[in-house]
């Protein structure tokens, strides 16, 4: 069992105050160098001599990267906000549904009162819970060197299995989600072999409603391709359009002609192509009900 193992190899572990001084250990350390808040997957790696970092430089303690607030209608985290902070804050603001659905299905209550946003997403796993979550809330990230920062949208964050566009002298310390438009709604689902396990796919989907007709949409899903995607071709079959069964088949249909699966440990390419349409349908069915709430 990996929680069985130890850390065999040594590393120094550093606490800086503030971001600066992050930065300054990160630039002087360069790639033996690995940031760590929450380290439920970091030292997993090091248990399983993945990673072997000869410094961790632990940014939880750092002011302000914790907060959760809005500002003039944006959502601004802190990327060393815990998963059950995010859960606690937007549980009350019922605009932000699909990210507290998808960060309540990170694990058990030990690893959100853990596990950080920020990790989730640097991560770049292709099944990362709150990416299609995030993606469809239109999130960006705040990326930080010593020489300047640097806001990206989600979407361009994630290069491949486990890659991003973040720089090694880059940190991550905060995702902003816009203003959300009255009239919409959102949602997110994942299908798992047991409570609490990694996904075998996930969808989220925000949607804007004006009387019976979509104003916009938007769909992504988790574990379908080597970074978490947006489904455009099939958003934009909505757009416009009155929401009822015939689109819903047409959306689901193009879900899964758009996915790339693969069959791995958890599931085989097949079965995440004959739910993906499903997922889809029955999440976007949700978010519309949602929208018809506001």
């Amino acid at each position: 069992m990996i929680n069985t193992r130890i850390l065999r190899a040594e590393f120094e572990y550093l606490a800086p105050r503030t971001v600066e001084e992050a930065l300054y250990l990160l630039d002087k350390y360069g790639p033996e160098a690995r940031i760590i808040a929450g380290g439920t997957d970091l030292l997993i790696q090091m248990k399983q001599e993945i990673a072997a970092p000869r410094y961790l430089i632990d940014i939880a303690k750092i002011s302000g990267l914790g907060s959760i607030e809005e500002e003039e209608g944006w959502l601004r985290i802190g990327a060393a906000a815990r998963w059950s902070e995010v859960i606690r804050f937007c549980a009350a603001r019922p605009r932000y549904a699909a990210l507290t659905e998808a960060a309540a299905s990170i694990g058990k209550v030990q690893v959100r009162n853990m596990a950080t946003i920020g990790g989730n997403l640097c991560t770049a796993s292709p099944a990362a819970d709150s990416a299609p979550a995030l993606l469809v809330l239109d999130a960006r990230v705040r990326l930080v060197e010593a020489r300047g920062e640097r806001t990206l949208d989600l979407e361009d964050f994630f290069k491949g299995v486990r890659k991003t566009a973040m720089g090694q002298s880059e940190i991550m310390t905060e995702v902003r989600i816009p203003p959300i438009p009255k009239g919409a709604g959102s949602a997110f689902a994942k299908i798992t072999r047991v409570g609490a396990d990694i996904s075998k796919i996930s969808c989220a989907v925000s949607v804007g409603r004006q009387g019976t007709r979509c104003t916009f949409c938007r769909i992504a899903m988790g574990a379908v391709a080597p970074v978490p995607l947006r489904i455009k071709d099939a958003e934009a079959i909505a757009a416009g359009r009155e929401v009822e069964p015939a689109l819903l088949e047409d959306i689901g249909r193009k879900v899964a002609e758009e996915i790339k699966p693969i069959t791995d440990i958890r599931s085989t390419a097949e079965y995440r192509r004959a739910v993906a349409g499903v997922l889809a349908r029955d999440v976007l069915r949700k978010a519309w009900c949602r929208a018809e709430e506001k």
